[in-house]
């Protein structure tokens, strides 16, 4: 792939202009600093670790190759957008790995507080772009990637040597961490979870950091926390949104909507009428306290053959289930519910603390995490806390 763009002196300017572009563009959006970062960004094209991908929904679908001899020109211009290119299928036609967005990618890497002279875990090698970036920082022998896919570590060592690099890559289940390299100064995790892995407190030295994406069925938030001598950490959710699909891992699932939602959209329960429509859950703010509510609940949209959409909220553990029509515009609609949850009322209940809190948002909450794995997140200026159970 990089003789192809190489040997073609037009395409070779035209990628470094459009690189070139980008970089402005995350300075000028406050998401990349004039340092070492953006050094990075212009000695680690994007191209290279992107030679084939199909775009999201949202800009179209389409599949574009570099391979492609006709379609070269489009398909640079799509790597150089501020989007998530998505990379590998599963057989179920699902996505499991992305190139994530420039800015993204930017402000986690600002978000870490990495310094020269730092050990780097990364939880998510994905195209290998990030420990591209981090070696150009760090230099490659300060950095480890891992990723449960050997296919991604397989592409991107190839992507890598290209470039000179050597970062250690490992096929590995990331929620463990990586102890052979410990004790690391900062772990990065591209991949979202439900809670922080007590294995990453034991391998970040005193004083070191992680961040992560911390995230349930309704929503979630990028964290940072400092890891403590005594093996605790604590931290806060940052201001900005990150979006990274779940770590796959045997010791973490994100489980698909379970079987008790397709029952719960037929099911017979107890009706009433509520005033909470299913959108209020696209209001980020309060769907982040609400997802610290209702610990253990599932949420998703489940259609019935030929029928409405209904919004299911499900609870495996006990069984219970809530639904409400999705599709209504009407400002009452019909809850039903079964099981010893209530969970449409807890819900409700969930956003009157929410606006009796004055609608805080995800940066108004700390979290700590105990030597022990006590997960807590608190509003420290109001006194209120919940056991994290995303």
């Amino acid at each position: 792939m990089t003789d192809v763009i190489e040997q073609d002196s037009r395409l070779s300017q035209l990628a470094a202009d459009l690189n070139a572009d980008l970089i402005e563009s995350l300075k000028n959006s406050g998401n990349l600093s004039a340092g070492a970062w953006r050094a990075a960004f212009e000695g680690i094209p994007r191209h290279l670790f992107a030679p084939r991908f199909t775009l999201p929904d949202n800009l179209g679908g389409l599949v574009l190759d570099v391979e492609d001899s006709g379609r070269r020109e489009e398909w640079l211009k799509a790597v150089y957008q501020d989007e998530a290119l998505l990379t590998i299928f599963d057989e179920r036609d699902m996505v499991t790995t992305s190139c994530s967005a420039p800015s993204v990618v930017a402000m986690m890497l600002e978000s870490s507080q990495t310094t020269d002279g730092d050990a780097v875990l990364e939880v998510g090698t994905g195209t290998g772009w990030t420990a591209g970036l981090l070696s150009h920082r760090l230099g490659p022998a300060a950095v480890t990637s891992v990723d449960i896919d050997p296919r991604c570590v397989a592409e991107a060592r190839e992507r890598l040597d290209r470039l000179g690099l050597d970062p250690m890559l490992v096929v590995s289940d990331g929620y463990l961490g990586y102890p052979a390299r410990a004790q690391y100064a900062r772990i990065i995790a591209t991949a979202s979870l439900r809670k922080v892995p007590s294995a990453w407190l034991t391998q970040v030295r005193p004083g070191g950091t992680i961040l992560a994406d911390l995230r349930g069925d309704f929503a979630g938030n990028l964290a940072r926390l400092t890891v403590n001598r005594d093996g605790s950490a604590n931290g806060r959710f940052l201001p900005k949104r990150v979006n990274f699909m779940p770590l796959r891992s045997k010791e973490e699932r994100f489980h698909e909507l379970p079987e008790l939602a397709s029952r719960a959209v037929s099911a017979p329960g107890q009706h009433r009428q509520t005033g909470l429509a299913p959108s209020t859950l696209r209001t980020w703010d309060f769907a982040f306290l609400a997802q610290l509510s209702m610990p253990g609940t599932r949420a998703g949209r489940v259609r019935i053959q030929g029928g409405p959409m209904y919004y299911c909220l499900t609870d495996p553990q006990t069984e219970s289930w809530a639904r409400v029509d999705a599709d209504t515009d009407e400002a009452e609609r019909e809850v039903t519910q079964g099981g010893d949850r209530r969970l449409w009322d807890e819900l409700e209940t969930a956003h009157e603390l929410w606006t009796r809190l004055d609608q805080p948002s995800p940066a108004d909450f700390a979290i700590t995490v105990s030597a022990d794995s006590e997960q807590v997140v608190s509003l420290p200026d109001r006194a209120t806390q919940w056991t994290l159970s995303f």
